[in-house]
């Protein structure tokens, strides 16, 4: 479902409890999910992450809510 969404530009892949993605705009899209009570990390700062979220793998719920947070960020 993340690649889905307008704003994602890209997925790296991972063997680990994270998923680094690549949006259009990491700070206003970290603010947002932010207001939906959703917490990533935005790895902007770092070398060749321009633009990148940290997305830590939660509870099927977890997974659930933040999905349908980025599905709702699209409109």
């Amino acid at each position: 479902r993340l690649k889905e969404a307008s704003f994602v530009n890209k997925i790296f892949p991972s063997d680990a409890n994270f998923i680094l993605v690549q949006v259009d705009d990491a700070n206003r899209r970290y603010n947002e999910l932010l207001q939906e009570g959703i917490v990533v990390r935005n790895r902007s700062d770092q070398p060749l992450c321009k633009n990148c979220l940290r997305i830590t793998v939660g509870t099927r719920a977890q997974n659930d809510t933040l999905l349908n947070a980025i599905t709702n960020l699209q409109a």
